[in-house]
């Protein structure tokens, strides 16, 4: 059996490794099982950098969902992840006048409590890279995808290399995906291309001691204006000692933080030749009233060296197709970063797809097939990709609802609209953030995975 994940970004290796640890033991040991990476970026393929799909500032945080996924794949894994970030209690929500507005808590109670994990993007990514051995990833740059032989898929090479054929070919090739194309369409033209969201993103890391030595432990600070947002907050420790069930102490010494800006601008900029200076200028003009100390210590002396307009999938009307090909992560559904889920949801559609077709798999490997059970490797993906459509869609859209919201609180307003946002904010945070949060915990995908196989396993026993 022959699995192709295009893709080394976050989405992709961790599909890599899930389906490296549950398939060996749902096929039989005469089945071989081949499992590459194809990327296009060379510096990825080689552990340089990660792929084209860095965020605001490089970093983001893995919320506790996220974290129960990783943690499920490899605790050891999980722990060294965990180790280079900055476990974070809550946000707090601001104004630019200075008003605390709510804290929305960031935390699974466990027990053991799970906080979430502020983290550089690359050291993440780098963690995934040094688990997945070089030879796995194929450094090429993928054109399209065609429908092959025998109920298989075909990639076609933009250097006009052989075509190559798979069982199941993986997109996990972010926000442009070339997978997307032969999901939703024909394969050559991308009838859902990224949709620009009107905003701009800049930021960087800094050195902790910005934030100031009385800065509370565990908090993310998140600030909404007139004219924007601005973000800040640690990223890591002096050393990587991170644990996820405890925030770390005042005393415990800081490396980095992470700042971020994000402003409306209605066409999309260039990021190849961006003018910084300018930027940077606009970036002091915004905040320049706004009454935190912190931001003017940031805007005052951070350099701005990177800008990223955010990009979004828009709905498909399908995450799969032909029974061989799939989408995961942004490739099937990129979130605004306002969301905080982007990784975490990418991980969750890794969990779900391996684990079902891990399950139906081993089903169709049955020397003694009951009616439900799928007659060959062919027909067992086929039913995976449909059951992981229906478990996750549901989940994503309602999170893209709300980042979309989040999202738009960080335009320009009017007055009126201003002070909408802040009671809005405000009521969020005296009624409903705590309790929307703790049900995203408590419906964890995983769950409705193993209660959907539990019931087909039912039904399998009574035929």
């Amino acid at each position: 059996m022959k699995i192709i994940i295009v893709g080394a970004g976050i989405s992709g290796l961790t599909t890599y490794l899930f389906l490296k640890k549950l398939l060996p033991s749902a096929l039989l040991d005469d089945v071989p099982i081949e499992l590459l990476i194809y990327e296009k970026h060379q510096a990825a393929a080689e552990k340089g950098h990660t792929s084209g799909s860095t965020t605001v500032g490089g970093a983001l945080a893995i919320v506790p969902n996220g974290l129960h996924v990783l943690r499920d794949l490899n605790e050891e894994l999980f722990e060294k992840i965990v180790a280079k970030g900055y476990s974070c209690s809550h946000f707090c929500m601001r104004n630019s006048y200075g008003c605390t507005l709510a804290r929305f808590p960031t935390v699974d109670h466990g027990p053991p409590p799970t906080y979430t994990v502020m983290i550089g993007r690359q050291e993440f990514w780098q963690c995934l890279r040094e688990a997945v051995p070089d030879e796995a990833i194929v450094h090429a740059n993928v054109l399209e995808v065609t429908c092959g032989q025998a109920q298989q898929a075909r990639l076609k090479f933009a250097d006009g290399s052989p075509d190559v054929e798979a069982d199941l070919i993986i997109g996990a090739d972010g926000v442009r995906s070339v997978v997307k194309r032969t999901v939703t369409g024909d394969g050559r033209t991308d009838h859902y291309p990224a949709t620009y969201e009107g905003l701009v993103g800049i930021g960087g890391f800094i050195s902790a001691s910005t934030l100031g030595p009385t800065y509370p432990p565990g908090q993310t600070t998140m600030t909404f204006g007139a004219h924007g947002f601005f973000g800040y907050g640690p990223c890591n420790l002096a050393s990587p000692t991170n644990r996820p069930d405890q925030i770390p102490s005042p005393e415990t010494p800081l490396h980095s933080a992470i700042w971020w800006s994000t402003y409306q601008v209605s066409t999309p900029p260039s990021i190849t030749s961006p003018d910084f200076s300018a930027i940077q200028a606009q970036l002091q003009t915004r905040h320049s009233n706004w009454k935190d100390p912190v931001i003017q210590n940031i805007v005052s002396t951070a350099t701005v060296d990177s800008i990223y307009p955010t990009w979004t999938t828009p709905p498909l009307p399908t995450w799969s197709s032909n029974g061989n090909t799939v989408l995961v992560g942004d490739a099937a559904h990129a979130l605004q970063p306002s969301s905080g889920q982007g990784a975490s949801q990418a991980l969750e559609d890794v969990q779900v797809l391996s684990l079902l077709l891990a399950h139906f798999l081993h089903k169709s490997q049955s020397p003694s097939p009951s009616p439900s059970t799928p007659q060959n490797p062919s027909q067992a993906i086929s039913l995976a990709l449909k059951n992981y459509e229906l478990i996750r869609k549901p989940r994503v859209t309602a999170i893209q609802q709300a980042s979309k919201r989040f999202g738009d609180m960080k335009r320009k307003k009017g007055v009126i609209e201003e002070w909408m946002t802040y009671f809005f904010l405000w009521l969020m945070g005296k009624w409903g953030a705590a309790g929307n949060y703790e049900k995203l915990l408590q419906e964890l995908p995983v769950y409705e995975v193993r209660k959907f196989i539990e019931a087909d396993q039912k039904v399998e026993e009574t035929e």
